[in-house]
C-alpha cells in the first residue's frame, strides 16, 4: 500500500513540473515581449482599475489618428481643386484679353477668337472633368461621372452636344442688334436653365453633375468634411454654379457665333461686350473660388497641426500608461529563466528513472 502511495506520488510530481515548466515557458515569453516592447504583453489586466482611462485613450487617438489620414486626403484632393482653377482661370483670361481688345466695332474683325474660345473651353472642361482617386472634383456629390460635356461631344441623355445647342440659337449668324438681342436672351435661358426646349438647358446638355436644386427650389448638398470634433468645411466647388456657367456662356458665344462674320456693327457690339462681360464675370468667379478653396487648404493644414499635437500628447500618456519598467521586466525574466534551467534539470533527472524507480 505504502509503495503504490510512493509510486502515484513520483508520476505526479513529474507531471506536476511539466506544467509549472509549461507555465513558466508562458511567463517567459511574456516577459520577453514585454522586454522588447517596453509595454505590459495584457496592459489591461496590468492597469487594474485605470484600464478604462487607458482605453479611452486609445480610441481618442485612434479617431483622431483616422481624422488625420481622412484629412490629408482631402489635402491632396483640394490641391488638385486649385491647380486646376488656377488652369481654368488663365486659359480663359487669355481669352477675356483678346475679346476686350476687339470689344469696339472699329476694330478689324478678329479671325481668331472662335478657334480660341472653343479651344478654351475643351480645355476647361477637361480640367473640370478632373478627378481624383475615382471621385470627380468639380461634378458634387454625383463624383462618380465626368460632369461636363467638351464642344462637340453629345450628351448620352439628351443627344445633343453644346455645339449643337448653340448652333440652334445662333443659325446663320447674327445678322443685326435686334437679331442680337434676341439671341442673347435664348442664350441666357440656356445657361439659367429656362430655356424653350428644356433638352438645351445647361444641366442637361452641358453639365451631368449634380444639379444646384432638387427641383422643388430645394438646394441640393454640397461636398462637406468634419476636419475636426467641431469643424466642417463646405468645399465643393461644381461645373454648373454661376461663375462657371458664366464663364461658359462667353466661350460658347465666342465659338459659335463667329465674331470675324458679324458684318453689322451694332450686332458684333452687342454680341462680342456680352461674351466679353460673361468671361469676365466667370473669371473673377473662378478667382474666387480658387481663393476660397485655398482658405478650406490652410483650415485643413491647420486641423491636422493641431490633431498631430493631440496624437503625441495621446500617445505619451498611453505610453505612461502601458510602459513597463524596462528594469523589472528584464529582471523578472532573467530570475524566470533561472528557474525554468532548474525545473528542466529536475524535470530531466525524474525523466531518466525506469519502470523499476517507479514501482519501488
Amino acid at each position: 500500500m505504502v509503495s503504490y502511495v510512493q509510486n502515484v506520488s513520483s508520476l505526479q510530481s513529474l507531471l506536476s513540473r511539466q506544467r509549472t515548466t509549461n507555465n513558466m515557458s508562458s511567463m517567459i515569453m511574456k516577459a520577453e515581449t514585454e522586454v522588447a516592447t517596453g509595454r505590459h504583453q495584457d496592459p489591461f489586466a496590468a492597469l487594474g482599475a485605470r484600464s478604462m482611462e487607458a482605453m479611452s485613450a486609445r480610441a481618442v487617438y485612434e479617431r483622431t489618428q483616422g481624422r488625420v489620414e481622412s484629412n490629408t486626403f482631402l489635402q491632396n484632393r483640394l490641391d488638385l481643386m486649385a491647380t486646376a482653377l488656377g488652369n481654368m482661370r488663365e486659359a480663359a483670361q487669355e481669352v477675356l484679353t483678346a475679346t476686350i481688345t476687339n470689344t469696339d466695332a472699329s476694330s478689324s474683325r478678329p479671325q481668331y477668337l472662335k478657334d480660341m474660345a472653343k479651344d478654351a473651353y475643351d480645355t476647361i472642361v477637361s480640367f473640370l472633368n478632373s478627378s481624383y482617386n475615382g471621385k470627380s472634383l468639380f461634378g458634387g456629390v454625383d463624383s462618380d461621372r465626368a460632369p461636363m460635356n467638351s464642344w462637340g461631344n453629345a450628351d448620352g441623355t439628351t443627344g445633343l452636344s453644346p455645339s449643337d445647342v448653340m448652333a440652334s440659337i445662333v443659325g446663320g449668324g447674327i445678322t443685326n442688334a435686334a437679331d442680337a438681342a434676341t439671341k442673347l436672351a435664348e442664350v441666357d435661358a440656356v445657361f439659367n436653365g429656362t430655356p424653350t426646349d428644356p433638352n438645351h438647358a445647361y444641366d442637361e446638355t452641358f453639365f451631368n453633375g449634380t444639379p444646384l436644386t432638387d427641383g422643388l427650389g430645394n438646394p441640393n448638398p454640397r461636398m462637406m468634411a468634419q476636419i475636426d470634433e467641431s469643424l466642417d468645411i463646405n468645399y465643393g466647388v461644381q461645373g454648373n454654379d454661376q461663375g462657371f456657367r458664366d464663364l461658359m456662356r462667353g466661350l460658347a458665344m465666342l465659338a459659335s457665333g463667329d465674331p470675324a462674320k458679324i458684318g453689322d456693327d451694332d450686332a458684333y457690339e452687342a454680341w462680342v461686350q456680352a461674351a466679353a462681360g460673361a468671361l469676365g464675370s466667370g473669371v473673377n468667379s473662378v478667382l474666387n473660388a480658387e481663393t476660397r478653396t485655398g482658405t478650406m487648404q490652410k483650415l485643413v493644414e491647420d486641423a491636422n497641426d493641431r490633431m498631430s499635437g493631440k496624437i503625441e500628447v495621446l500617445s505619451l500618456h498611453i505610453s505612461e500608461l502601458e510602459a513597463v519598467d524596462p528594469y523589472e521586466a528584464a529582471t523578472r525574466l532573467t530570475s524566470m529563466q533561472t528557474q525554468l534551467q532548474a525545473s528542466y534539470a529536475v524535470t530531466s533527472r525524474l525523466m531518466q528513472l525506469s519502470y523499476l524507480n517507479f514501482m519501488r
